[in-house]
C-alpha cells in the first residue's frame, strides 16, 4: 500500500490517502474526498512547487498541502 499525507491548507486538517500507480496527485485528492467536488485547488510540496500533474506514487510518505489555486502554501 502506497499512502501520502494531504494537509488541507484552510482547515488544517490533515488526511493519509492510498494512492495508485499512474494517478495523479490531483486525481488522488479528488479521489479522498479531502476538498469537496467542484471546487478549485492545486497541491503543492515541501519546496512550494506545484505537483498537481505529477504521479502522486513520487511523494509516498511525504506531505503535501491542498490549497487554493494561486496560494503560497508549501507542504511539509
Amino acid at each position: 500500500m502506497t499512502t501520502v499525507n494531504f494537509r488541507n491548507a484552510l482547515t488544517d486538517s490533515y488526511q493519509q490517502v492510498e494512492v495508485q500507480p499512474g494517478q495523479t496527485v490531483q486525481q488522488a485528492v479528488e479521489a479522498s474526498g479531502l476538498i469537496a467536488a467542484g471546487n478549485r485547488f492545486s497541491v503543492r510540496d515541501k519546496d512550494g512547487q506545484v505537483v498537481d500533474n505529477r504521479d502522486a506514487t513520487e511523494f509516498a510518505g511525504r506531505t503535501l498541502s491542498v490549497g487554493l489555486q494561486g496560494d503560497d502554501v508549501v507542504g511539509g
